[in-house]
Order: C-alpha cells, then structure tokens, then sequence
C-alpha cells in the first residue's frame, strides 16, 4: 500500500514522518518514515522517491536430536506435521511453541529459511519428501526435499531452503510425507534456521 495519512515534522534540513503504508513519497535526503501499520522505519535515500527499510534484527535456531518415535503415516502422498519439539537456541522475533517456530508480532519482513534433517529407516523401500510447513499448510513449491531409504540405507540426511514473507503469529513447523507407500518414518534430527533478509 503507498504512503497514506502522511504527517511531517521539520528537523532542520531533514523530515521526520509517519504515515500507513510502504513509503512511496518523496521528502529529503535523510528523513525518516515510519509506517503506522507494520511499525517499520525507513530512511530516505534520495531527496526523491526511494527509501530503506531500517530493519531489526531477527533470527531464529531451533532443534532436536536422536528422536527415536516414528511419525505416523496415514496415506500415501499426503503431508504429515512431524510433531517432534523443537528446542529454541538462539533468537530474536521468534519462539518455540511445542514444534514450531512461531514469529513474533512486530518482526515481519522477509526471511531466508533452512532445514536440515536425519530420516530413520522403519519398514520398506520409500521415498519421502520432508519440507516446510507454514501456518499447518503443506510445503510449498522449493520448500522440500526428498529422498529414498531401506534397510541397506538406514539413513538419510536431506534439506531444504526458501525465501519466505513472514508476518506475527505466522508458524513454522517440518512436515514429512511418503510417495510411494504407507510406511512410517522417524525424523531423527532437525535444525530450522530462519534469518530476516529485509
């Protein structure tokens, strides 16, 4: 949305403004805009039209190791939530909630994304998917990975990466899902790093 509701204070040869929207006006170089809506500061860098968004840090490190319970799969080609605790090390516009990570109100913006995990072989020959699953939706398109393990390749290591808006109350949680069977699968480890882009 551009700049609506516009309101500007002179601070000698620069404006410090606020107003709702992703600023789209033009004031000084220098001046200083914040967006009522989303609570985010830009700078102008100009003396025309383009601003910088003067971003907070975010980030978010969350795991678990050496689970040993099978998710359960209950048919094939279809995404399951893991369900194993993340434990929270270290963030900032984050927090673990049970398996997820869950973005703070107040910290959004776009965010690069990576998992990591570990599959444990169960029963079978199956090729498993294991992604992203945002707001309990399935993974989507580049937000997975898969691979094929047996009892010759107990296990197998997969990851995954993606570019991703995140906004407050937004969750974030691994979702697994079999393709070519109904065998269960044990998700091992895990790592979700999350990291703010802008």
């Amino acid at each position: 949305m551009a700049t609506t509701n516009l309101i500007s204070k002179s601070l000698g040869d620069i404006l410090t403004e606020s107003g709702n929207g992703i600023p789209d006006h033009i004031s000084p170089k220098g001046s200083l805009y914040t967006d009522k809506d989303s609570g985010r500061l830009y700078q102008n860098l100009d003396g025309n039209s383009t601003w910088l968004s003067l971003s907070t840090v975010a980030y978010f490190f969350g795991y678990y190791s050496d689970n040993t319970t099978a998710t359960s799969i209950a048919a094939t080609n279809t995404w399951t939530a893991v369900g194993n605790n993340l434990t929270e090390g270290q963030s900032v516009g984050f927090s673990a909630s049970t398996n997820t990570a869950v973005t703070i109100d107040g910290y959004d913006g776009n965010y690069e994304v990576n998992g990591e995990v570990t599959l444990d072989y169960v029963a079978g020959t199956n090729s498993y998917e294991v992604g992203l699953s945002i707001n309990g939706a399935n993974p989507g398109s580049g937000r997975y990975n898969g691979t094929t393990i047996n009892s010759t390749y107990q296990t197998q290591a997969l990851g995954f990466e993606a570019n991703i808006d995140l906004s407050g109350g937004t969750t974030l949680e691994f979702a697994v899902r079999n393709i070519t069977g109904t065998d269960n699968v044990i998700i091992k480890n895990a790592q979700l790093f999350i990291r703010r882009l802008d």
